[in-house]
This record gives C-alpha cells, sequence and structure tokens, in this order.
C-alpha cells in the first residue's frame, strides 16, 4: 500500500515537473516571438531626414511686428517629414500653416509651374521634402525655401513658395512661384542676427 502512494505522489511530481517545462518554453517561445515582431516593425519604418532646427523669426512688416515659427517634425501616419510655420502677432494667429511634399507638390501641379518638365510630376511621388527656411517678405506675402531630395532619382531641388498674411480672404494661401537645382538667394531667416534664432531640435510626431 504505502508503495503504490509513493508510486502515484512520484508521478504526480514528474506530471507537475513536465507541465512547468512546457510553460516556461512556451513563454521563452512567446518572448522571442514578441521580440522578433518589435524588431521587424522597427525595421520596416524607414528613417526620416531632414532638417530638425526650430527657427524663430522677429518680423517687422508694415510697422507692425510679428513672430514667426518654423517647426519641423514627422507625420507619424504617414512617416514623413513636414514642417509648421505659425505666424502671430501679439496675442492674434495670423496663419498656422504645415507645409509638407504633398501640398507643394500639389500646388505646382494645380497652378501649372512647370519650369523643369521632367520633374513637376514626380515632385510629390518621388521626393521628399527636407528643410524649410524663411527666405524674405514682399508686399502681403512671406516667401520661404523648401529643400526637397530624391534618394531615387538621386537629385536634390529648391522650391520657392509663398503664403499670404495681409489679404482678406487670401491669408494662409500657399503659392509655389518655381523650383530649380540652384536656388533662389541668400535666405532672410539664415542670417545671424538678434532677430533670427535657432532654437533646438525638433523630433517630435503628430
Amino acid at each position: 500500500m504505502k508503495k503504490g502512494i509513493l508510486l502515484y505522489v512520484l508521478i504526480i511530481i514528474c506530471f507537475g515537473c513536465h507541465r512547468t517545462t512546457n510553460t516556461d518554453e512556451k513563454k521563452d517561445i512567446n518572448l522571442q516571438n514578441n521580440a522578433l515582431n518589435i524588431d521587424t516593425s522597427l525595421e520596416d519604418t524607414p528613417e526620416v531626414k531632414g532638417d530638425f532646427t526650430i527657427y524663430e523669426h522677429d518680423l517687422s512688416m508694415y510697422n507692425e511686428k510679428y513672430f514667426m515659427s518654423i517647426t519641423p517634425r514627422i507625420d507619424s501616419a504617414k512617416n514623413k517629414y513636414e514642417t509648421n510655420i505659425l505666424l502671430t502677432q501679439k496675442i492674434d494667429t495670423i496663419f498656422n500653416k504645415v507645409i509638407n511634399i504633398d501640398s507643394l507638390g500639389k500646388t505646382i501641379l494645380k497652378h501649372k509651374i512647370f519650369e523643369d518638365s521632367t520633374e513637376h510630376f514626380k515632385i510629390a511621388t518621388e521626393y521628399e521634402l527636407r528643410k524649410v527656411v524663411y527666405h524674405g517678405v514682399r508686399t502681403n506675402d512671406l516667401y520661404f525655401e523648401a529643400d526637397i531630395a530624391s534618394e531615387t532619382r538621386q537629385k536634390n531641388l529648391k522650391i520657392l513658395f509663398q503664403i499670404s498674411y495681409l489679404n482678406k480672404g487670401e491669408t494662409g494661401k500657399l503659392f509655389v512661384n518655381g523650383f530649380n537645382e540652384k536656388g533662389f538667394g541668400p535666405n532672410a531667416g539664415e542670417i545671424e542676427n538678434e532677430r533670427n534664432r535657432k532654437v533646438k531640435k525638433a523630433t517630435n510626431t503628430i
């Protein structure tokens, strides 16, 4: 009788050890699978390239003072570089404009800005936005220069665009003036003085 009880106890212990081992093995496999999934998701997300410096500018136009910030960021939904341009006067927001490669490309097509006939159709699909800087002001419009690049075509272009800040009904409207490889001259926002400031690197996503 005692031998039978002892044998029964040994069987129970062995069975319990076997279940524990199987459970631990399953946990290890699940952890490995989770790690592989994380690594795969990271590998599938390409690096977003671009200048992530925040630019701040104190502007004076028609004897009125304005503040403008150019803040680059990553659109997490599309994993693409874009820039937010905010213009304020005291406590009032004049415009708050998001600039990305889609808005620039669509504007070029809409207004038939075909300075380089081989490139204009490819800007929204084969190029990526890399940087936006303040170029200057003329009458009622602020001008900006954008750097775009195509890794597949190994080509870089400059785009000059403007945003209206004073015209009623036109405030915040984007219009592209042209694009080329050389650029459009010195950018007022990159001149080192007390009115232009480089604040920090912005890497936040939306």
